[in-house]
């Protein structure tokens, strides 16, 4: 027997019960938790783990530093106090590369909160004095530092000229003129000056006094200092900015 209708039309209330029974059983099937809300969830997870301050760089070890300062290496890297994941070891490299005195570095990270820096220095060759300041600088004239104490066997230039600024330079040909003014000379010269009228003269042992001039032809200029003493000539002063025509008295 058909179940009677109300006057308005409403269902009767057995279909109205298994609506809700079949609206119930939907709601049971789409209670799981969607991937992609599980997915954001742990991203936020590791994000708290990696930048949490469980994991703050507090040990950066300075390796290959004999001229430059490893405080001043740690501080340019930026890393000390930083979450370890956070570390960007090329861009922390390319700061500390710009220090005067590093040639190349390496930057690596050890978990959990290590950061070794590996620094290969640039050579000096020749230590060059002004203003009462001694600068160590390399083949290519780069002012390295002008604290660090001179090196056994870098030779000494005292220059009249205004003293340099440690990340600057000078003039290369000087520095090599420099270099092999000095390795020539040898023991035999008590000073070798950079001076602003003569360019590099040498003051020798027994008082004589050798002028080298400009840095061009330099090994001919040597050349002709080493003839003229094995000459045995006798000479106060002994002039060889064109050495081709050398003169002394």
């Amino acid at each position: 027997m058909a179940e009677p209708r109300s006057s308005a039309g409403a269902l009767p209330a057995s279909s109205i019960a298994s609506g809700r029974r079949r609206h119930g059983g939907g709601v049971a099937r789409s209670g799981r938790i969607p991937a992609g809300v599980i997915v954001v969830a742990c991203g936020i997870l590791l994000y708290g783990f990696l930048f949490s301050g469980d994991f703050l760089v507090a040990s950066v070890v300075v390796r290959g530093t004999s001229l430059g300062d490893p405080a001043e290496v740690a501080t340019v890297a930026d890393a000390i106090g930083e979450p370890i994941f956070s570390i960007d070891a090329s861009q922390a490299a390319g700061r500390v590369a710009r220090l005067p005195y590093v040639e190349r570095v390496t930057v690596r990270t050890s978990f959990p909160d290590k950061v070794t820096i590996t620094v290969v220095e640039r050579q000096p060759v020749l230590a060059w004095q002004a203003g009462g300041q001694v600068w160590l600088v390399d083949t290519r004239g780069h002012i390295l530092t002008g604290s660090a104490p001179v090196p056994d066997g870098v030779p000494t230039i005292v220059s009249e000229m205004d003293a340099p600024a440690v990340g600057g330079t000078l003039d290369p040909a000087i520095v090599a003129a420099g270099v092999a003014a000095t390795q020539t000379l040898g023991t035999v010269s008590t000073e070798v000056r950079w001076t602003r009228d003569d360019g590099l003269v040498a003051t020798l042992r027994d008082g004589r006094h050798v002028i080298l001039g400009s840095p061009d032809r330099m090994p001919m200029k040597l050349a002709v200092y080493q003839t003229v003493v094995g000459s045995g000539a006798a000479w106060q002063l002994l002039d060889l900015r064109e050495p081709d025509r050398p003169y002394y008295k």
